[in-house]
């Protein structure tokens, strides 16, 4: 654990200096000092409506082992999305599992299922379309290979789609068969989340919440999509250089699998480097200065409010990370717990 806390202060430093070794912090803090902070507002507001969304989508999953009010599972959401940004090694997804088991009497290993199933699929599935298809609304800009790469994300995201579909349905047939055509390793490793995959895909029995869930799918990403373009207004990019809500999609492409590299908490370094990224990707002109500084303003903004609600849930909950951590392997391994 402690080699991999260091590491992840590593990469987050090696990430910074990249992002800010050649910005004139002078045209920075001009940029901060004009901006117009009334869009955060608006920005967060999108924002954390789609967390409550989020909510009411994990409401649905956890319906198999219990039924259970909004308002608990915001409050595990909420203490997630802080811990994350507070703790190391991503501990947020554990931590609310641990939230929700232990304010409803449920079983913890049960509720982790629906979170990995809801960050596999519900989250990683619809993020690869979006990738494809912002690859493909920005291939005259970020080249052909881009474009190549959008139709095979696609295809891959049809193949993931596929085996989930089949895995749900014949989960043991399925797994055998991975068993024989995996290599022993990749497989073992396979095996190792199975069964918090098959227990969590529960609620895909359940057909009559398909829509829903598809459709709070799409409103919690579009509400990501809101919340970045609301942010371009914070520093006038759609009146200085004309960005549309199209670019927010490669923002937030850009900068959803730079905090998917392991770093230290709330994704310092790989989230400003890759909302940089894709600002000067887009080729509209924005001065470093005012790239860097909504860089920094988008993480703060998605970092600070979350993670004071979130601690303050902790704290009404009154959770103690030392119990939580003392039971960490029995939560992640459901075969291991003893309800």
């Amino acid at each position: 654990m402690r080699l991999k806390i260091i590491i992840g202060t590593l990469v987050s430093f090696v990430f910074l200096y990249f992002t800010f070794r050649q910005v004139d912090f002078q045209e920075m803090m001009n940029a901060i000092k004009s901006a117009n902070y009334l869009w955060l507002l608006p920005a967060f507001a999108a924002m954390l409506f789609s967390h409550w969304l989020r909510a009411v989508r994990w409401r649905y999953l956890l319906e198999p082992i219990k039924p259970i009010k909004i308002s608990p599972v915001f409050s595990a959401l909420m203490i997630g999305y802080a811990a994350n940004n507070v703790f190391p090694l991503r501990m947020g997804e554990f931590l609310r599992a641990f939230a929700i088991g232990k304010s409803q009497k449920i079983s913890k290993s049960s509720a982790f299922a629906t979170v990995f199933v809801e960050r596999f699929i519900l989250d990683f599935v619809p993020l690869l379309l979006i990738l494809a298809l912002t690859f493909s609304l920005f291939a005259s800009i970020l080249g052909d290979e881009i474009k190549y790469g959008g139709y095979l994300i696609s295809v891959i995201t049809c193949f993931v789609i596929a085996l989930v579909m089949v895995l749900t349905k014949w989960t043991d047939a399925t797994v055998e068969k991975l068993r024989q055509i995996l290599p022993a390793k990749l497989f073992k490793y396979v095996e190792h989340f199975l069964p918090s995959f098959t227990k969590g895909c529960m609620v895909f029995n359940k057909t009559e919440h398909f829509l829903a869930i598809t459709i709070l799918t799409f409103l919690v990403w579009g509400l990501y999509i809101l919340s970045i373009y609301f942010s371009f207004f914070i520093f006038g990019f759609p009146e200085k250089y004309g960005l549309g809500i199209s670019a927010s999609l490669l923002v937030l492409v850009f900068a959803s699998f730079g905090i998917m590299i392991p770093a230290s908490p709330g994704y310092v370094g790989t989230f400003h480097y890759f909302c940089a990224l894709s600002l000067n990707a887009l080729g509209a002109g924005i001065p470093d200065g005012e790239v860097k500084s909504f860089a920094l303003v988008s993480h703060l903004m998605n970092m600070l409010p979350i993670s004071i609600i979130g601690l303050v849930y902790f704290w009404r909950e009154n959770l103690h990370f030392s119990d939580a951590v003392a039971e960490k392997d029995l939560v992640e391994h459901p075969q291991q717990e003893e309800d």
